[in-house]
């Protein structure tokens, strides 16, 4: 499942890079979504990861306090699998030498920085990033796209591309998207035992990777009596077979998977709805 956008309500860009918070309504799900997730972790049975854009340690600023959730930040650069403890992160290595690129890079970021009132650098395991979201909007978001004109021609013998994300630019492998880590979660699924049921949503372009690799995983089953769905978020040209309006609706949607039907009644009381959990399903 997605975060912003999907999971919690995508705030316009403009609202975002004039608060020093992130770019969503409250940062964190609702408390019903949050206990539906809380309940379909608790079954053995199901493997629920959340995989965004966001860092680490805001990604688990928002979810880490449901138990038993799988965590992919950064795109799937990093990620924490459930169960345990504790989380454990591990980093994926794309195969570029990134002490290299910041050698190229950080002088040229670092022009950018002094320019820009209330901007910084970001470095992770995986990306260097710019981050402008305390900047004034307009000022930011040109100086950002004359900082991607001046990085691209200075790294364009590596493999590397640039990512604009809510406030922040940053500069990522090639080969690094939501549908690797997505794909590889699949395959140690699997490894475990049959996998029956995927469901896969999200609300963006960098979603449609995921969406591919649930399909390419699909085809190749062997199993009859399994079942993928993928659901965008929005009506939208998208590779997903299904939408919802908004996440509000995901809400509602993962409520009704939980089986849980005191959730399902209060979350229905909340927002007026009549319906049965059976019709989330036919």
């Amino acid at each position: 499942i997605d975060f912003n956008g999907t999971l919690v309500v995508k705030e316009p860009a403009g609202k975002y890079l004039k608060r020093e918070i992130l770019g969503t309504s409250g940062f964190k799900p609702s408390q019903l979504t949050t206990l539906a997730l809380t309940r379909l972790c608790a079954d053995p049975k199901n493997t629920v990861y959340v995989v965004s854009g966001d860092s680490q340690q805001n990604l688990e600023m928002a979810v880490g306090n449901v138990p038993g959730l799988g965590l992919a930040a950064s795109n799937g650069a990093c990620f924490a699998n459930p169960g345990g403890a504790e989380r454990v992160w591990e980093y994926l290595d794309f195969g570029v030498d990134w002490n290299a690129v910041k050698i190229v890079a950080m002088p040229i970021i670092s022009k950018f920085t002094a320019r820009t009132n209330g901007s910084f650098v970001k470095l992770t395991h995986s990306s260097i990033g710019w981050s402008y979201y305390s900047c004034d909007p307009e000022w930011g978001s040109l100086q950002a796209s004359h900082l991607v004109t001046e990085l691209g021609e200075a790294l364009r013998s590596f493999d590397v591309r640039f990512v604009a994300l809510k406030g922040i630019l940053e500069v990522v492998p090639k080969k690094l998207h939501k549908g690797h880590i997505v794909k590889q979660m699949l395959e140690e699924e699997q490894k475990k035992s049959a996998v029956d049921f995927v469901l896969c949503m999200g609300d963006d372009i960098s979603d449609e990777k995921m969406f591919s690799s649930v399909i390419n995983f699909a085809s190749d089953s062997d199993e009859r009596n399994s079942y993928a769905f993928n659901v965008a978020v929005g009506k939208k040209p998208t590779k997903a077979s299904f939408f919802v309006e908004d996440a509000s609706e995901v809400g509602n949607v993962l409520v009704a998977l939980s089986g849980d039907v005191r959730l399902f009644e209060r979350q229905a009381s909340y927002d007026g709805s009549r319906a049965s959990q059976e019709d989330f399903f036919s």
